[in-house]
């Protein structure tokens, strides 16, 4: 029963945020680029640069919306593709595991005192405190979906 639930609630809440992800670094990765450069360095090209390197973690949240939304179309179909609690526990563990690596390599930057002079970015305030938060949250929400999968 529990498995019943989780799984299409993780895939829709991926399927959300990885949309969301994608909206934000590649239709205002300006605005990225804002929360990620300081003031003094926004007139350099490593601006512009890393407003474009936004875009390329946009690409890839597209393709983890894409795949969950498919996922999802998949499950309320009800396509024997996928149907399987294993392969549903195992595609849930791959989510997680997108999720988890979005909010990991912020721990070391919280870690050594957000931002430093011109380096680094604030992780507890602003966008990538809320980003912070998600990411967590659907990394756990998506690894206890995956354990209900393999515990159904």
């Amino acid at each position: 029963m529990i498995a019943e639930i989780t799984y299409p609630m993780a895939l829709i809440a991926s399927a959300l945020w990885f949309s969301a992800a994608f909206r934000y670094f590649s239709f205002q990765q300006l605005a990225a680029a804002k929360v990620l450069v300081p003031k003094s360095a926004r007139q350099s090209p490593v601006f512009l640069t890393t407003a474009a390197l936004a875009r390329f973690l946009g690409g890839m949240n597209a393709a983890l919306a894409l795949l969950s939304l498919m996922l999802v179309v998949l499950w309320a179909t009800e396509s024997t593709l996928f149907s399987n609690s294993i392969e549903r526990g195992l595609l849930l563990l791959v989510l997680a595991a997108a999720h988890f690596s979005q909010f990991i390599f912020n721990v070391p930057i919280l870690r050594n005192g957000e931002r430093q002079g011109e380096s680094y970015w604030y992780v507890l305030s602003g966008p990538m405190f809320f980003i912070f938060v998600m990411d967590a949250a659907q990394a756990i929400i998506s690894l206890i979906a995956a354990i209900a999968q393999f515990a159904g």
